[in-house]
């Protein structure tokens, strides 16, 4: 499974070793040379990036912020190790990483220049969604400027929170997942009704231009409490994304939404059980809590949240 890490003192060795093919070194820099230039970048907010599959470093992203215009990210450097490639790798930590600086959302654009040359790297990243510009730069002209505009890669959309679940999208799209589950209910108009009488469930409701459903979250703060301690979680209770809709990013963008609701109410973990989705919520950043479970024999998930975007 591809997870992108920090690069640290367990693991900086193992991206060191890293290589790539004899005919791709003339476009890339070494694994050490991509971490030298995040030092050397640190003004400009450069973060380098471990791609791990299974625990495993396979490769290495350097991405840094520019404010000359068009302000952006700048992708500057993007290694899977020879003997990962043209196994989807790249692509799938490609993706990982635009979702994660949209997120952020300090910048509407990221930018990457690539060898003309560098057949299968064009290919990746047009697959994903950059765009030639045209642009040419005078200091590099043998190289293409490409643009993977946020805006552009994901379907138009409009959130909402909403507490009161009188709303006929969400019981809509309420009702749509349970039957997706095979859950049969009798009173709906009840079922809605306990919702808004516990008093602190919300959910972001996502919908299309043309007000088509594109998913929603639904969450509410839960308290653990000891003899000795108190501490309240971000409850992650349903959620759901249309068929048409999923792969697309929005799942990625709803879990954006909650956590960030949590970090803003002063809560710094977010707890959640699933039987189905484990893969996607690994990939957000959930790890499996050991020794916990849920009463419904479910897996529990959990992610220690920042104060600043609700990401680890």
């Amino acid at each position: 499974m591809i997870k992108l890490v920090d690069v640290n003192e367990q693991n900086w060795l193992e991206a060191a070793s890293l290589s790539v093919r004899e005919e791709q070194k003339k476009f890339l820099d070494s694994p050490i040379g991509i971490v030298a230039r995040g030092y050397a970048y640190r003004s400009c907010n450069a973060r380098v990036y471990g791609i791990s599959n299974d625990g495993h470093i396979i490769g290495v992203a350097l991405v840094k912020d520019m404010d000359e215009q068009p302000a952006c990210y700048d992708l500057q450097q993007f290694m899977i190790d020879w003997r990962f490639q043209a196994k989807g790798y790249g692509t799938e930590a490609l993706r990982l990483l635009l979702a994660l600086l949209a997120r952020e959302g300090r910048y509407s654009q990221t930018e990457v220049c690539v060898h003309k040359d560098a057949a299968a790297a064009l290919r990746m990243y047009e697959k994903v969604g950059f765009k030639d510009t045209g642009y040419i730069d005078e200091a590099v002209p043998h190289c293409r400027n490409l643009m993977y505009s946020f805006s552009e890669n994901c379907d138009p959309c409009s959130d909402a929170m909403l507490s009161d679940f009188s709303d006929p999208l969400f019981r809509t799209a309420f009702r749509q997942y349970f039957s997706e589950l095979g859950y049969h209910i009798r009173d709906w108009d009840g079922l809605f009704q306990e919702m808004k009488e516990e008093g602190d469930n919300a959910a972001f409701i996502r919908t299309a231009t043309d007000g088509g459903i594109i998913g929603f979250i639904q969450f509410k703060p839960l308290k653990f409490s000891s003899g000795f301690f108190d501490e309240t979680y971000g409850f992650i209770r349903e959620f759901w994304i249309a068929g048409e809709f999923r792969g697309k990013g929005h799942g990625t963008a709803l879990i954006g939404l909650a956590e960030k609701h949590f970090t803003d109410n002063g809560i710094f973990t977010s707890i959640l059980t699933t039987d189905t989705a484990a893969g996607f919520y690994e990939k957000q950043g959930y790890v499996r809590a050991l020794g916990c479970k849920a009463k419904n024999q479910d897996a529990v998930f959990v992610k220690h949240l920042n104060g600043t975007s609700g990401n680890v």
